[in-house]
């Protein structure tokens, strides 16, 4: 999520969105995209024909049929959880406002007991679809405030559970780059790059990479994961699956080219902060993305 961790609203905010990739609310920032948003052709995942779609585009570069099958489960869970009408079939023009999930409101997942159980956000999507394709050294950074709530979904919740190689590659893939003072886009970047290698990240298969959106948090000094997806390289162009965010859909994206898909990730308004804090930083595996 994009507010900072430290204060105790934010933590309690981070505990309703359980294991959030960006807020839920509007930013309350005078800090806003200048990219504005594209029209794109995107789908929620809502009906078998374009399930089969999507499933077979990430068949074909590697993903195993039953981290695919995996993905749409999750998806109807959250689709049917959502008032009925609210997610169109197929795939559709967002048209010049761009993607708008404000009206989207879908039931909690509960225990019987009425306990909140954690919704799957960015990051364990990505990871979802990626799993056998990343490999790293298991190197990470300690006190990251906001990827505990992600393990402890891991840890907690037999759906999100993974094995003890899978899960330190996990956290070592997205635990947040400490930037040591550096004040520069630039600068930061190189960090974020030196961590990759640091790590030993690999993400593996052809036609097939992570993007990650790297946010800023002044006040922990770090750069941190706010959110990710996985693209894969087409006959006609580009495909962007990812979680939306813990409260929203999941979604898979049509682009021409990346030039497409950084201006949609970047006219993004919750991925924005305060003054305090530089521009995401959008890369494509351990590269920025051109």
């Amino acid at each position: 999520m994009k507010r900072t961790l430290a204060s105790a609203g934010t933590l309690l905010l981070a505990t309703l969105l359980c294991v959030g990739c960006t807020s839920k609310q509007p930013p309350q920032s005078s800090v806003l995209p200048s990219t504005p948003a594209p029209a794109i052709s995107y789908s929620n995942l809502v009906d078998p024909e374009t399930q089969q779609e999507v499933s077979a585009l990430l068949e074909a570069h590697g993903i195993p049929s039953a981290q695919a099958d995996t993905l749409m489960t999750w998806a109807d869970d959250f689709n049917s959880r959502v008032p009925s009408g609210s997610l169109q079939n197929g795939f559709h023009s967002s048209g010049e406002s761009g993607v708008d999930y404000h009206g989207i409101i879908a039931d909690p997942k509960e225990t019987e007991d009425g306990l909140l159980l954690p919704e799957a956000n960015c990051r364990l999507t990505s990871y979802l679809l990626l799993r056998h394709q990343i490999h790293t050294n298991g190197m990470k950074e300690d006190g990251d405030t906001i990827l505990m709530f992600d393990i402890d979904a891991i840890d907690t919740d037999p759906l999100f559970s993974l094995s003890s190689t899978e899960r330190s590659d996990y956290i070592s893939l997205f635990s947040w780059v400490p930037l040591n003072g550096a004040d520069t886009l630039e600068a930061h970047a190189d960090r974020i790059r030196q961590a990759w290698k640091e790590r030993a990240i690999q993400v593996g298969g052809d036609g097939v990479s992570l993007i990650t959106v790297y946010l800023h948090s002044p006040f922990d000094d770090v750069r941190f994961v706010g959110h990710t997806g996985v693209l894969l390289e087409t006959e006609d162009g580009l495909l962007f699956v990812e979680k939306y965010g813990p409260q929203y859909p999941f979604q898979a994206t049509k682009f021409s080219d990346r030039e497409e898909l950084k201006q949609y990730l970047l006219s993004r308004a919750d991925l924005y902060g305060d003054d305090s804090e530089l521009p995401p930083i959008l890369m494509e595996n351990d590269q920025v993305l051109s």
